[in-house]
C-alpha cells in the first residue's frame, strides 16, 4: 500500500500540494477562530455529580455574582501600627467612593467590621468582578481599581494595596505572554535550525516549518469547528499543548523521511522514485506511529475531567491531519524539491567509510545485550523508585510573580490574617423551607470549631430565605494541600452532618474544587492508562504481527513514564524542595512520554523487522537497527526536548515543572528507550519477539 502510494505521490506532486493549499483556504476562511473555544474555568470542566459543582448550582440562585473573581485590598495605617476609629471611618469613606467611581467590570467593594484583623494592625475590603475569573476584561479591571485606589489614599493615612485572584492573574499576563513568545520563537527556531544543522541544508529546515506551519493552520481551523459543533471547550493553557504536538511530531515524521530518503541516495538511487521508496519504507513507520499516538489521545474521551476529555478532539484532529499530511504533502513537497532539499551539503553523496558512534554503539548491543538490558533498566528503575514520593501541588496557580504589588500585599497579608483570608469560602445551607437563623447559627459554630477553619461568619441569605451561606476563612492557602485536605475531610463532614431529608449542605469555593479535581484526576488516569494501553496493544498487534512485541513495547513505556515521573519528582521535590508537583504534570507525560515517545519505539521496532525480513539473525538485526535509525530518533527527540525544555525560560513555575518533566520523558525515550532497550531486549528475544509470526528465513 505505502509503496503505490509513494508512486502516486511522486507521480501527482503537483495536484497534491495544490489540493492542500486549496484545502487551507477554504477551510481557514470559513471556520471560527480556536479562541471561540478557549476556556480556563476550571471548575467548569467538572461533572456535575462532585460537590463544588453543587454549590456552584445551588449559588447560582442565590445571585449570579455569588461566585465571581474577586480580589483583596489590604488597608493599613501610615502612622501608626495599629488602625484608629478614625482610620476605620477613612476605610469606610474609601470603599463606599469607590463604589461610587462605577469602575467598569467591577460589580461591587465591600468591607465590615469583621474584616478587621484581631490585632486591629489592618482591614480588608472584597473587590467583587463580573465574568470568571478568566475573563480578559475583567483582570484587565485590576489597573483601573489600583489607580482608583491610589487616589483616594493619596492624602489620607490610609496605605492599600491589591491582591487576589484577577490580581494575581493581571501581574503574572507579562510573564506569561513573555514565556508564551519564548516558547513560540524557540519552537520555530528549533523547528527551523536543527533539521538544518543535522542535514547541513537550510531546505532540509524550511520543509518541516513551512508543512507544519500550514497543517497547523488548518488543524486549528477545524478544532473551533469540532469545539462549536460538538459544544466542547478547550483549556486555553492547555491549547498551546496543540501547537507543540504538531511541530512535534510533525518535525519527526518529516526527520523519518529526510533520513530514509538520504539512505537511498546514498544507495545511488537519484530519482524521483527515492522519494517513493523513502515513503513506502518510512511511511509504514509514520502510520504505525500516528496510529498509537491518536489511540493514546482517544483515550482521553474517557476522562471525567472536563479539561482531560476537551483535549481529546483537538489532539486526535491535530495528529489524523499531521498523519495525512506527512503521507501525502510532506513527500509531494520532497518530490519537487527532491536532493536539493540537502543543499549545500555534500555529505549526502556518500556513506563514511569510518565507523559512526551508531554502528559502535549497534555492534556493542549485538554482542552484549543482556549487560546493555541491565545496565538501562536498572537505571530506570532507581529513577522510577523516586516516583513513591510524587504529590500533587495546586498551589503554584496561587503564586503571584515576585517583586509584584499582588506578591507583596500577599506577604503582608499572611502576616496579619489567616492564608485562607485571600480567598474565602463559602458553605450554602440549601433547605426546601425558610431557614432560621438558629439553624445557621448552629452551622456557623460547628464550622467555627472545625480543624483547617479559623474563622465563620454568616454572609448573606436568599429572598425566598431557604438559601443561606455561612462564609469561612481557611487557617491555609486555599490552594495548599493542607487546605484541600481539610476541605475534604473534616470541614465537609462538619457541614454534612447538618444534611437531612429538608436540608442540603454543600462546601464550595476553590479548596473544593480542586479537591474535587484531585479525585477526578486519580481516577481518570486510572481508566486512561488501560483503556489507552488495550488500544495500543491491538494496533501493534496488527501491524507488527506478533502478540510479545506490544506487550515489550508497553512494558518499554511504561518503565520510560514511571523513571520520567520519578526524575521529575526527585528534582522539583527532593532536591528543590517543593510542596509537589503541578497537578496535571501526570497527564502532560502521559501525552508526551507515552503517546508521541512511542513514535520512537516503532520506529526502532518496525526497522528491526524490515532488518529480520532481510534475512539477519535477530543480533544483527540489531545492530543495524541502530546503526542506521538511531540518529533519527535522537534527532527528532533532540527537537522536541528542547522545544520543551524552553518553556522553563518562561519564568512561570508550572512552565518550568512541565517544560522540565517532558523534556525528561522525550529524551529517555529517545535517547535510551528507543536506540539501547528495545534492540537489546529484542536481541536478547530473538525470533520469539515475533510471536506468533514465523521468522523470515535467512540469506544463504
Amino acid at each position: 500500500m505505502m509503496k503505490a502510494l509513494g508512486e502516486f505521490i511522486v507521480k501527482r506532486r503537483w495536484w497534491v500540494v495544490g489540493i492542500w493549499i486549496v484545502a487551507a483556504i477554504i477551510i481557514v476562511s470559513l471556520s471560527p477562530k480556536l479562541s471561540t473555544i478557549e476556556s480556563d474555568d476550571q471548575s467548569s470542566f467538572l461533572p456535575n455529580t462532585y460537590e463544588s459543582v453543587k454549590a456552584g448550582e445551588v449559588a447560582s440562585k442565590i445571585s449570579d455574582n455569588v461566585e465571581a473573581p474577586t480580589d483583596i485590598i489590604l488597608f493599613k495605617s501610615t502612622t501608626s501600627a495599629l488602625l484608629s476609629q478614625q482610620d476605620q471611618a477613612t476605610i469606610a469613606a474609601i470603599v463606599s467612593d469607590l463604589n461610587g467611581k462605577k469602575i467598569e467590570h467591577v460589580v461591587s467593594v465591600q468591607t465590615s467590621p469583621e474584616q478587621l484583623s484581631p490585632n486591629s494592625k489592618a482591614q480588608l475590603a472584597t473587590v467583587t468582578y463580573t465574568g470568571n475569573g478568566q475573563d480578559k476584561p475583567s483582570i484587565n479591571a485590576v489597573k483601573e481599581v489600583r489607580a482608583a485606589l491610589d487616589q483616594e489614599t493619596k492624602n489620607t493615612a490610609i496605605k492599600a494595596g491589591l491582591t487576589g485572584q484577577q490580581a494575581i492573574s493581571y501581574d503574572t499576563q507579562d510573564s506569561a505572554d513573555r514565556a508564551l513568545k519564548i516558547v513560540s520563537i524557540a519552537t520555530i527556531l528549533l523547528v527551523l535550525f536543527l533539521p538544518a544543522f543535522i542535514f547541513r541544508s537550510p531546505l532540509a529546515g524550511l520543509l518541516p516549518l513551512v508543512s507544519v506551519s500550514i497543517i497547523y493552520t488548518i488543524s486549528a481551523s477545524l478544532i473551533a469547528v469540532a469545539g462549536q459543533t460538538f459544544d466542547f471547550k478547550v483549556s486555553q493553557q492547555l491549547s498551546i499543548l496543540f501547537t507543540i504536538v504538531l511541530y512535534g511530531i510533525g518535525t519527526d515524521y518529516v526527520l523519518f523521511l529526510l533520513f530514509r530518503y538520504r539512505e537511498k541516495l546514498r544507495s545511488g538511487d537519484h530519482t524521483k522514485a527515492a522519494v517513493g521508496f523513502a515513503l513506502s519504507r518510512a511511511g509504514e513507520a509514520i502510520f504505525s506511529a500516528a496510529l498509537v499516538v491518536l489511540a493514546s489521545f482517544a483515550a482521553l474521551f474517557f476522562a471525567d475531567f472536563g479539561i482531560f476529555s476537551s483535549l481529546a478532539p483537538g489532539l486526535v484532529i491535530c495528529v489524523a491531519v499531521m498523519m495525512l499530511a506527512a503521507l501525502t504533502l510532506v513527500p509531494a513537497l520532497l518530490a519537487i524539491i527532491g536532493e536539493k532539499v540537502f543543499w549545500p551539503s555534500k555529505a549526502w553523496m556518500v556513506r563514511s567509510e569510518k565507523p559512526t558512534i551508531s554502528k559502535k554503539i549497534g555492534h556493542l548491543i549485538a554482542r552484549r545485550p543482556g549487560t546493555v538490558t541491565t545496565v538501562v533498566v536498572a537505571a530506570l528503575v532507581i529513577l522510577m523508585a523516586f516516583a513513591f514520593n510524587f504529590k500533587a501541588d495546586f498551589s503554584t496557580f496561587s503564586q503571584p510573580p515576585k517583586g509584584t504589588q499582588s506578591a507583596n500585599v500577599y506577604n503582608e497579608l499572611t502576616q496579619t490574617f489567616p492564608s485562607g483570608a485571600l480567598n474565602p469560602t463559602p458553605v450554602y445551607i440549601k433547605s426546601s423551607m425558610p431557614i432560621t437563623p438558629e439553624q445557621i447559627a448552629e452551622v456557623q459554630k460547628k464550622l467555627a470549631s472545625t480543624k483547617g477553619i479559623s474563622e465563620a461568619y454568616p454572609s448573606k441569605i436568599s429572598p425566598d430565605g431557604k438559601i443561606a451561606v455561612v462564609t469561612i476563612i481557611l487557617s491555609d492557602d486555599a490552594y495548599s494541600t493542607a487546605a484541600i485536605s481539610n476541605v475534604k475531610g473534616p470541614i465537609r463532614q462538619a457541614a454534612h452532618s447538618f444534611d437531612s431529608d429538608t436540608t442540603k449542605v454543600y462546601v464550595g469555593g476553590i479548596s473544593s474544587a480542586f479537591s474535587d479535581i484531585k479525585d477526578v484526576s486519580i481516577r481518570d488516569l486510572k481508566v486512561i492508562f488501560p483503556i489507552a494501553a488495550i488500544f495500543i496493544f491491538v494496533i501493534l498487534a496488527v501491524l507488527l504481527r506478533s502478540l510479545v512485541a506490544p506487550v515489550f513495547l508497553l512494558i518499554c513505556v511504561s518503565l520510560g513514564y514511571a523513571a520520567t515521573l520519578g526524575a521529575t519528582t526527585l528534582i522539583f521535590q527532593t532536591l528543590g524542595g517543593e510542596a509537589g508537583l503541578i497537578f496535571f504534570i501526570p497527564l502532560m507525560m502521559y501525552i508526551f512520554v507515552v503517546a508521541i515517545g512511542t513514535d520512537y519505539n516503532i520506529l526502532t521496532i518496525t526497522r528491526m523487522r524490515e532488518e529480520i525480513g532481510e534475512g539477519n539473525d535477530p543480533r544483527k538485526a540489531a545492530a543495524l537497527t541502530v546503526e542506521h535509525s538511531s540518529a533519527t530518533v535522537v534527532s527528532a527527540g533532540l527537537i522536541l526536548a528542547a522545544t520543551f525544555a524552553s518553556l522553563i525560560l518562561g519564568g512561570l513555575s508550572f512552565l518550568t515543572q512541565m517544560g522540565t518533566s517532558i523534556a525528561i520523558g522525550v529524551s529517555l525515550a529517545a535517547f535510551v528507550i528507543a536506540p539501547f532497550l528495545i534492540p537489546s531486549v529484542a536481541a536478547l528475544l530473538g525470533y520469539k519477539i515475533w510471536w506468533p509470526h514465523k521468522p523470515p528465513t535467512k540469506k544463504k
